[in-house]
């Protein structure tokens, strides 16, 4: 009588895959004590390595963002020259003629404030209002200027912290005044930002509207040259500069890259590889050990093999068995190490000594660090367990026997 044959349903793969996840979860919960050591070590190299990569892109945002502040995003393509009628026009017309939507020019000058105990010196620089984009102006009470300014009745100023206290510290709900005098005249400038001092050693500083820098007192032939900065894609700055720069030397006008990736880029990237290559080097000590303890501990189950082999279990079940009992247990360690990640480099006091170092633009933890992170951690889970999984999957029930 020959023996009937069991049809296969759609549910039989999935029925054997979950099963298999049980035994394996049952067989970490029987052996947490043996696998705990080595767990700990993976955890705390997912720690290292998705940390080293968190790490290494707050390293980066923050070098980015301080270079930045001095030469511009990523690509800017500056135009400069002389301080003419017709360089300003030329300039102005400039990001029409190709299609820039993110420019500002601007001119820097000397100016004189009235506080309440004297007159002093302040570096002015007039502005448009996509400059403080272009250029990460931060701005720690009040905002940036805008182009609606340029319709209030007294001008628009941002100052510095430094040039904030001069002034007595004044709230800036109470909209107060700032007066520059010069030449026999005055005029009074609405207080509407304060940005922070970059050091200790910093002088007076103001922001003002470009349009409006003739309203101050002796100074609207005080400025030497013009620059206009764009903001282009980075593809395209390096040929654009080029191009300008040709265009226009007959006019007095000097075009160039101003931002800091045309200098330092290679230096960042040098970092971030450095960085990621020491992360591995840490996970892969920890994988080792790992390795080590999975094929030491198999010749402690021989016995539990073989009598799973005597009720029937195939090789195929045992193989993936211990396959997943290993990828379970690195993957619930990569979860805890990146949690316990994330927790530390997203923490309120870490952010605050980023901040004071200058990164004031936090960002959230990189995804891709805690994907590569899980994926590590499992990737090693396979590898540490492939070669026990193999090992048992050769062991006969008359093993057990011996055992």
């Amino acid at each position: 009588m020959t023996k009937p044959q069991r049809d296969n349903t759609p549910g039989d793969g999935a029925t054997n895959v979950v099963a298999t996840l049980v035994d394996a979860w049952h067989e970490l919960r029987v052996n947490r004590l043996r696998i705990l050591l080595a767990l700990i070590g993976i955890a705390v190299a997912v720690i290292g390595l998705t940390g080293a990569l968190g790490v290494g892109q707050l390293l980066t945002d923050l070098r980015t963002e301080t270079a930045e502040r001095s030469g511009g995003r990523t690509a800017n393509v500056v135009a400069e020259g002389q301080t003419t009628p017709a360089v300003v026009d030329r300039l102005s017309r400039l990001p029409d003629d190709f299609g820039v939507t993110k420019h500002a020019l601007s001119a820097s000058t000397e100016a004189t404030v009235w506080t309440p105990t004297a007159q002093i010196p302040v570096a002015l620089t007039a502005v448009e209002p996509d400059y403080g984009e272009i250029y990460r102006t931060v701005v720690e009470q009040g905002r940036f200027l805008e182009e609606s300014d340029a319709d209030l009745l007294a001008p628009a100023l941002v100052v510095n912290d430094k040039l904030w206290q001069a002034l007595g510290s004044p709230d800036l709900a109470t909209q107060p005044r700032v007066e520059f005098v010069g030449g026999g005249s005055s005029q009074a400038f609405t207080l509407v930002g304060v940005a922070p001092n970059t050091s200790e050693f910093d002088s007076p500083i103001a922001w003002m509207l470009y349009d409006q820098l003739s309203l101050v007192p002796g100074t609207s032939q005080a400025q030497g040259s013009t620059t206009l900065s764009m903001w282009v894609p980075e593809e395209i700055s390096d040929r654009l500069a080029a191009q300008l720069n040709e265009q226009l030397a007959s006019s007095g006008i000097m075009v160039y890259r101003g931002d800091w990736a045309a200098q330092m880029g290679d230096s960042t990237e040098f970092i971030q590889w450095f960085v990621i290559g020491a992360a591995v080097g840490m996970f892969l000590l920890g994988a080792l050990g790992l390795v080590n303890i999975n094929l030491v501990t198999m010749q402690h189950r021989v016995r539990e093999i073989g009598i799973r082999r005597s009720y029937g279990a195939t090789s195929a079940r045992i193989f993936f068995g211990v396959l997943l009992e290993s990828m379970v247990a690195t993957f619930l360690a990569g979860v805890v190490g990146v949690v316990l990640t994330v927790a530390i480099l997203q923490s309120s006091w870490l952010q605050g000594m980023l901040q004071s170092a200058g990164l004031y633009e936090p960002r959230p933890f990189p995804i891709s660090a805690v994907l590569i992170g899980l994926g590590a951690a499992t990737l090693v889970g396979a590898l540490a367990g492939a070669l026990p999984a193999l090992k048992a999957t050769r062991v006969q029930i008359v093993d057990a026997i011996r055992y």
